[in-house]
C-alpha cells in the first residue's frame, strides 16, 4: 500500500511522538530505579507490550507498527511509574475533545478528562480486587496441592 506525500508525513510525526513518549516512559522508569519486569509487573502488562511503547513501536514485516494502548494500561503504567494517570494520558495524546479554544472549552475538555479518569481508576481498582482474588485462590489450590 502506497501513502501519499501528506499520510507519510503524518505517519513520520506520529512515529515521531510515540518514540518522544517511549523515551519519557523510559526516563520514568530510569528515574524509578526499578526494572523494566517490575514496572510490567506493577502495571499489569507484559514485558514485550513495555517495550513496544519504551522504543515508540516494533519493527513488522515491511515496516513499523505504532504502539494502540488501551487508556486502562496506560492509568496503570502511570501509577506503576509515579505520575497522574493525567500526564500520562495527554503525554500518549489520549485528549479528550481535541484542543480548546477558550476558557469554556479548556474546562469542558478538563471536566470530560477528569471524568473519564475516574473511570479508568475505578476499572482498574476493579481489575486489582479482581487480582487479588486470583492470587488468593490459586495460592490455596497450591497449599492444598502440597498437603499443608
Amino acid at each position: 500500500m502506497q501513502l501519499t506525500a501528506s499520510a507519510e508525513v503524518r505517519r513520520a510525526l506520529d512515529e515521531a511522538a510515540w518514540r518522544a513518549f517511549g523515551e519519557w516512559v523510559e526516563q520514568l522508569r530510569v528515574r524509578s530505579g526499578l526494572q523494566v519486569g517490575e514496572v510490567a509487573e506493577q502495571a499489569g502488562v507484559s514485558r514485550v507490550w513495555l517495550q513496544e511503547i519504551r522504543k515508540g513501536g516494533r519493527g513488522v514485516p515491511g515496516g513499523w507498527r505504532l504502539p494502540n494502548p488501551k487508556d486502562e494500561a496506560l492509568v496503570r503504567l502511570a501509577r506503576a511509574l509515579n505520575v497522574s494517570p493525567e500526564e500520562m494520558l495527554a503525554r500518549a495524546g489520549r485528549r479528550t475533545g481535541g484542543a480548546p479554544v477558550g476558557r469554556a472549552d479548556a474546562d469542558a475538555a478538563s471536566s470530560d478528562a477528569a471524568v473519564r479518569i475516574q473511570e479508568l481508576e475505578q476499572q482498574v481498582r476493579q481489575q486489582e480486587r479482581e487480582l487479588a482474588e486470583l492470587r488468593r485462590l490459586l495460592e490455596e489450590r497450591e497449599e492444598r496441592a502440597s498437603g499443608r
